[in-house]
């Protein structure tokens, strides 16, 4: 059995769908100037293919339009973070939370979201006491798709790449991960489910799919 002791999560997509409110508001956005926001070019903003990708002037070229940039950021903003609390927990989450309390496994999470943000969800959701240790694009200097973020953390926890693993949902997660030779999990939420994960250890469609045990014995199958 592999040695494991911590698993870190990232945030956005992972504990809780953020990526899909995320891109059904700027949809909405989109569609109230009769106008489509294509998946394929939202991939490339999201995946990890492409950091290029303005969303906003994206939306000024195909109207052909001068429009009210901070007036349209607020409302889609708004409505993004009340479609967001919507959401529940991702399936399996929780779950695997209590194991890793249960049998004493560190817990860490690294986002390239804002801290406010990261712990104010997981305090609205009552899991924020879980984590020992937690990482956010306020700590480094480069995030995702850079190592820093999961470097930082596995030094917070006290553990090594090779007894932890990642939980990520994006390339550029993924690249943050194995950049840290760490062990990495995907797990693609509605958005990133169309892009390729070769680069995880493995893939599931959800954490409910497989308990914590099971995937900790099944990653050494994954190695070369």
């Amino acid at each position: 059995m592999l040695s494991i002791d911590a698993i870190i999560f990232d945030f956005d997509g992972v504990i809780i769908d953020t990526e899909t409110p995320d891109f059904l508001t700027w949809q909405n956005i989109f569609r109230s100037f009769s106008v489509d926001l294509e998946m394929e070019l939202w991939l490339d903003h999201v995946g990890g293919r492409s950091s290029e990708f303005d969303v906003f002037k994206h939306l000024q070229d195909i109207t052909g339009l001068k429009l009210d940039e901070l007036e349209i950021k607020q409302t889609r903003r708004k409505e993004y973070v009340a479609l967001v609390e919507s959401y529940p927990l991702m399936r399996g989450v929780l779950n695997y939370l209590d194991t890793c309390k249960d049998n004493s496994l560190w817990l860490g999470l690294a986002s390239s979201s804002p801290r406010d943000w990261v712990e104010g969800h997981l305090s609205r959701m009552g899991i924020l006491e879980y984590f020992d240790c937690i990482r956010s694009s306020d700590d480094v200097v480069n995030a995702k798709p850079y190592p820093d973020l999961y470097w930082s953390c596995m030094d917070g926890l006290g553990t090594s790449p090779k007894s932890s693993i990642a939980i990520e949902d994006s390339l550029n997660g993924v690249t943050a991960a194995k950049g840290a030779q760490m062990w990495c999990v995907a797990v693609p939420n509605s958005i990133t489910t169309h892009l390729s994960f070769e680069k995880a250890d493995l893939v599931l469609e959800s954490l409910d799919q497989i308990s914590l045990f099971d995937l900790i014995n099944t990653l050494p199958l994954n190695t070369d």
